[in-house]
């Protein structure tokens, strides 16, 4: 991994870090946590890869702001720019199925708007298949780490909380640990393929 991508990935660790600590104690993420990374991802994503790249992803994700209004409106401008980066840029494939397994998360109500923000922050920055492991993984230990913190002896007959967990309106648990932990373990990933 190159330095630039190190301290990108530490800067991404550490404010995720700081916001699952925030998020722990107040169960409220303030919606400007998500630009910090966000807007410097895009960026990124514009020097290292392309400006037409920063700018579709930039136009999907402001998009995800009108599907309350409108789902059909809403659903075309997330697509659409999507589906010109599959076809015009193969090396942001992860970037665009990750961002698109997010998208149906989230309308699904199993992720919320910050959780979504932060995996495709991670996603900008670094659009590989192993960020895209890295998260899911990040998804699963965190949220069976709820499980067992929150049922102990009865984590066995409560799997079905993991999903409850994250239903709309539910703030039983705080969710953004899951993409700290994923940093971490793309972290060691890269460190282990070195």
């Amino acid at each position: 991994m190159t330095l630039p991508n190190t301290i990108a990935l530490v800067c991404l660790t550490v404010w995720l870090t700081f916001e699952t600590v925030w998020d722990l104690r107040d169960r409220e993420i303030p919606a400007w946590f998500s630009l910090v990374m966000l807007v410097p991802g895009l960026i990124w994503l514009g020097l290292q890869v392309s400006p037409w790249a920063a700018g579709l992803m930039a136009i999907s994700i402001l998009t995800t702001e009108l599907m309350p209004h409108s789902r059909t409106f809403g659903l075309l401008g997330i697509v659409v720019p999507l589906v010109v980066l599959i076809v015009f840029s193969p090396a942001l494939w992860p970037l665009v199925v990750g961002w698109g397994i997010v998208i149906v998360l989230w309308v699904a109500g199993l992720l919320g708007g910050a959780d979504g923000l932060a995996a495709v922050s991670l996603l900008i920055v670094f659009p590989s298949w192993g960020m895209a492991a890295a998260i899911l993984a990040g998804l699963l230990v965190w949220n069976l780490a709820l499980l067992v913190w929150k049922y102990r002896q009865d984590v066995g007959l409560r799997l079905w909380t993991v999903w409850k967990t994250r239903a709309p309106g539910n703030r039983d648990a705080a969710g953004i640990g899951a993409y700290a932990l994923a940093s971490l373990f793309y972290g060691i990933h890269r460190l282990v393929l070195r």
